[in-house]
């Protein structure tokens, strides 16, 4: 039993250290991965490493390609539209069922996030990862402030995934600082209990994410 359960352990820790990999951009999109090669690195047997493939596969940030092997998803760009459409929907719904019920303590929580991201504007160089890290906490809370298990499960599969477009599409310190500024918006809408303003926000603010992605793929289809 208790070889069961270690191994259950290294399957979680290595499960975590390739995700985070992945999410940072330190394993890139398309990247093919070799399970011999993980388990070197790591200094565990064969066992946690694949466990830990095959839970990544289930959340889609790996997959396995019959007869030529184990590769870091590629998000398409069709997938990434449909990814923050989907996130705004959620969002949305989200923000209608607390912000009239929500505690003016976890609003505050809320605003420390954004004074958290703020401060890592001043940081030279900018650590983007961190600051993702912080930006997707931020929205994810919303989610969670509804108790729904079912909808915080299903966004945040489709976070993971937003999480990974944005190593792909969008990392640069300007693209980040021309939405910084909505999460302070969003806070303040939150406090006032001021749901029209939010949703106005929160909509601008995913529109904004997709349509500059969308320039960044037009112009590389063009260079190439």
């Amino acid at each position: 039993m208790s070889g069961i359960i270690e191994t259950s352990l290294l399957a979680k820790q290595v499960y975590n250290v390739i995700r985070g990999k992945i999410i940072g951009g330190k394993y890139s999109p398309g990247e093919k991965l070799d399970i011999h090669k993980l388990a070197d690195e790591f200094g565990v047997s064969r066992s946690p490493v694949k466990d830990a493939i095959n839970q990544l596969v289930h959340e889609g940030l790996i997959e396995i390609i019959p007869r030529k092997g184990t590769y870091v998803t590629q998000l398409n760009f069709t997938d990434f539209i449909e990814l923050h459409d989907a996130r705004l929907m959620i969002e949305m719904w989200a923000a209608q069922r607390v912000i009239k019920t929500i505690s003016d303590d976890q609003i505050h929580q809320w605003g420390q996030l954004v004074q958290e991201m703020n401060s890592l504007l001043e940081i030279n160089p900018f650590p983007f990862e961190i600051y993702n890290n912080l930006d997707m906490k931020f929205h994810r809370t919303l989610v969670q402030w509804t108790g729904n298990k079912k909808v915080q499960d299903i966004y945040f599969a489709l976070n993971t995934h937003v999480a990974l477009s944005r190593v792909v599409y969008s990392t640069s310190f300007e693209s980040t600082l021309r939405r910084h500024k909505d999460h302070q918006d969003l806070y303040e809408a939150m406090r006032e209990r001021d749901l029209a303003t939010f949703l106005g926000i929160l909509q601008l603010h995913i529109d904004s994410v997709k349509q500059e992605s969308e320039s960044w793929w037009n112009d590389l289809q063009k260079s190439d």
